[in-house]
């Protein structure tokens, strides 16, 4: 079994290496096929496990994968132009996140049979801080002049990743293709950190390594999501115990300390030169020149400003200031109701062409597409299921997601306080970032229910 664990827990670190592509297969991809290759084995060579926990959101899953089916034989819209796949690729691939998320689940139960909880959770934890040491690296490569990792998976622009072309304040982009990408992958372990720290101190010391990686990447979502959610862990605390728990207030100094430390070392590019500006035309080159006022604070050379600056400016404008939110919320508006949607992958294709009309800009008398011919992402997974899967999928998923928090909010003792941080900053990252159901919320699902199961 130790084995199978290890490779786990690989598969858990490539999913890391999101800037990486090996003979044009992404490395995260690799990961997951190495997650379901696992499953794979054992059900032919390995012990006989029954899983039986979490039946509604099997079916729950077996729903969405039929709406995707049904919905993909009948799709007859193109590709966006610059589709880096076929429609059964693409859609293939989303089926592919779908089977990763419960295996990744299973497993954890798996595992459980064998080792102790509190195993599981190091381990993963050690695959976190393997990658917030490498992404450390990749961001001080620039201040000692040490060779960076050469990323060899196109980023969201449709190149491979364009750090320099970042404007003049380099953002921790570590081994991602964005930086938000880091923040919101790392954010989840942060409370597995500080639960193993209540048993060992020295996982305090660990902690800030991931901690200051997030806060490099001047991350709104990742910082945010961290200090809100110990927030108002602590203030359920305070209602349900009728003391304070200073345990819980320690992630929050500690996150606002790095912030304030990396203010000194926080690296800011040279002024650019026209010849680092392709595929880009030279003005983009002018780092004097920014959209907007949180274009220019998210391009602070203090960290500080950076981060706190925009959610200043964010919170006085409401959701709305979140450009993407903008974007979802007049698409949602022009489009009828729907109970079934349209599968994952065709909804995205969808939006892709719409996104373009409704993001376009005119600029010194031209039309200028933010992501011409692209399949756009809606970086909401909410949205997404919406869109996807329907108010019957979208409600269905609430639904269990309520049942978990209910759980853990009545029992909020020892690992389960930390669980729920690890559940609830998955949650809140889901309005902002990540699409899709991913290999976090996966882990948080499993470790949960193995944490139920053998109280």
């Amino acid at each position: 079994m130790n084995p199978i664990f290890y490779l786990f827990v690989l598969g858990i670190f490539l999913e890391g290496l999101d800037a990486f592509s090996i003979y044009s297969i992404p490395v995260p991809w690799i990961g997951a096929v190495l997650i379901i290759g696992l499953y794979i084995v054992n059900y032919y060579f390995g012990s006989d496990f029954e899983f039986d926990e979490l039946p509604s959101l099997r079916i729950w899953l077996f729903y969405l994968t039929i709406v995707t089916l049904v919905r993909a034989f009948s799709f007859n819209r193109s590709l966006p132009e610059y589709a880096t796949t076929t429609f059964f690729e693409y859609i293939s691939l989303r089926l592919v996140k779908l089977l990763t998320f419960i295996t990744a689940i299973w497993l954890i139960h798996l595992f459980s049979k064998y080792f102790d909880k509190d195993k599981i959770i190091k381990y993963i934890a050690y695959a976190g801080l393997a990658i917030s040491i490498f992404s450390l690296y990749s961001y001080f490569s620039y201040i000692f002049e040490l060779p960076d990792f050469t990323r060899t998976r196109a980023g969201s622009g449709g190149w491979t990743q364009p750090i320099k072309r970042a404007c003049s304040v380099l953002r921790n982009y570590g081994t991602f293709r964005e930086p938000s990408f880091l923040a919101a992958w790392s954010a989840p372990l942060i409370p597995l950190f500080f639960y193993l720290a209540k048993k060992r101190r020295f996982w305090y010391l660990l902690s800030l390594i991931p901690i200051i990686s997030i806060v490099l990447t001047r991350s709104l979502t990742g910082v945010i999501s961290l200090l809100a959610t110990f927030t108002i862990i602590s203030l359920i605390w305070i209602v349900k115990k009728k003391s304070l728990n200073l345990s819980l207030l320690i992630p929050i100094v500690f996150i606002l300390l790095a912030s304030i430390f990396s203010n000194n070392i926080a690296y800011k590019f040279p002024a650019l030169d026209p010849s680092m500006c392709p595929p880009e035309s030279p003005d983009k080159c002018n780092c004097s020149i920014y959209e907007d006022k949180l274009d220019e604070a998210k391009n602070s050379e203090s960290v500080t400003k950076s981060i706190f600056g925009r959610l200043t400016r964010i919170t006085s404008g409401g959701l709305g200031a979140f450009e993407n939110i903008g974007f979802l919320r007049e698409y949602l508006s022009s489009q009828n109701i729907k109970i079934l949607g349209d599968g994952l992958g065709a909804s995205n294709i969808n939006y892709s062409y719409e996104f373009d009309e409704i993001s376009k800009l005119e600029k010194e008398g031209q039309i200028i597409y933010r992501n011409p011919g692209q399949i756009v992402s809606f970086n909401n997974l909410y949205a997404n299921l919406y869109l996807s899967s329907g108010l019957v999928g979208l409600i269905w998923f609430l639904k269990i997601l309520f049942d978990i928090t209910v759980k853990l909010i009545k029992r909020f003792n020892d690992l389960d306080i930390y669980l729920f941080a690890q559940f609830f900053i998955i949650l809140l990252i889901y309005f902002f970032q990540a699409e899709e159901l991913n290999l976090a919320l996966a882990l948080s699902i499993g470790l949960i229910t193995i944490n139920e199961t053998h109280e």
